[in-house]
């Protein structure tokens, strides 16, 4: 049987500690680029978000299926791709970015004769992966 003493466990746990603590060291300034370009992207979207509510909120829209009508052409002038749902209570807006990148929000029928709502739940390209966030809580979806 080939056993590990206790000493040659210790030189192991020590060594993958140190491992560790180098690659932290080497990847920092690219975790730090993640975290600040995630930081700036939510931010944006945050905005686009307020916009697209504005919008709602100047025309006194209630459904998603008065929002597609109303800013269908609008949004086409700019690239931006509306969809309206099948049971025409949900609209997306969906943008094409740079790099390959995207965005997609969702407009909903308000209830109880309210205005419509632009939803916090965003699908994204986040750098390396598409992502799903509640764009003010920051929780993943």
């Amino acid at each position: 049987m080939n056993q590990t003493t206790d000493e040659e466990q210790r030189e192991l746990a020590e060594r993958r500690k140190q491992i560790i603590d180098e690659n932290a060291k080497k990847f920092a300034p690219l975790l730090d680029y993640m975290a600040q370009h995630r930081k700036e992207t939510l931010e944006l979207m945050r905005r686009r978000h307020a916009y697209y509510t504005q919008l709602i909120t100047d025309a006194e829209i209630k459904t998603a299926e008065e929002f597609y009508e109303r800013y269908r052409e609008h949004f086409l002038m700019y690239g931006i791709k509306l969809k309206l749902s099948d049971n025409k209570k949900w609209c997306s807006i969906h943008l094409e970015l740079e790099d390959y990148d995207y965005e997609d929000y969702g407009v909903e029928d308000g209830k109880d004769d309210t205005l419509a709502e632009v939803s916090p739940e965003t699908a994204f390209k986040d750098l390396f992966r598409n992502a799903e966030v509640n764009i003010f809580t920051v929780e993943e979806l």
